[in-house]
């Protein structure tokens, strides 16, 4: 399957932020940890991280970016994976705005880089987050791609299988035989161990925090 022939919904309700990356990494070890909805929105929050893993966005702009009617939930559902924590934003009014502040965590060996394209690809937040199982399974899972193995190592139903699978056939996958081969070109990057994240002054030990800002227009 060609990049090319893959849909890209220029009318769907997604938006890429100023502050995102070109990419975003997730490490194999989040594979079963949260459900795919869940999975696919930590990759959206990743996109706006700075270059010490922090992530100052709010929620309508993950929103925004999800493409989702709400992510009201996702704090409690990563409050402690992501160590959230409050600070106060400073918008020129009479009050500071408070904002939530998130902590990515650093790159893993075993990790996969997947593009900000993947924002554009007309498909739910549900399936996308499937389809990035799907690639940390076929790199790091040690499991032939077959739907017995799939739903047994992400302990799914095969109604839920069938249900993500029907999506991500017109795009991302196809079958060789019993086995799913995922079409990753354009959207699966080469792991780059050169960006993970810089230490701050206190992991380093030092006394004086740094002032840590988001551009307002990031690419790496």
């Amino acid at each position: 399957m060609d990049t090319n022939d893959i849909k890209y919904n220029k009318d769907m309700n997604t938006r890429l932020l100023a502050s995102c990356r070109s990419n975003a990494t997730i490490n194999y070890s989040m594979t079963n940890l949260f459900k795919p909805a869940y999975l696919y929105r930590f990759y959206c929050l990743s996109l706006c991280r700075d270059d010490w893993y922090n992530v100052r966005i709010t929620l309508n702009e993950l929103k925004s970016l999800t493409g989702d009617k709400s992510v009201s939930g996702f704090n409690n559902k990563f409050r402690e994976f992501l160590d959230i924590k409050p600070y106060y934003a400073n918008n020129g009014f009479a009050y500071k705005s408070k904002r939530n502040a998130y902590h990515i965590p650093p790159m893993e060996l075993q990790c996969i880089t997947l593009s900000k394209e993947l924002v554009n690809v007309e498909l739910s937040v549900e399936a996308k987050g499937f389809f990035i199982q799907l690639i940390l399974l076929s790199k790091y899972g040690n499991i032939e791609l077959t739907k017995a193995n799939i739903i047994k190592t992400l302990r799914i139903d095969r109604k839920t299988y069938d249900k993500y699978i029907s999506e991500l056939l017109s795009k991302f996958v196809s079958y060789n035989g019993n086995k799913l081969v995922l079409h990753t070109d354009g959207i699966l990057l080469e792991n780059d161990f050169k960006g993970q994240k810089k230490s701050s002054a206190r992991e380093r030990g030092c006394s004086e925090l740094p002032n840590i800002t988001l551009n307002s227009s990031k690419d790496e």
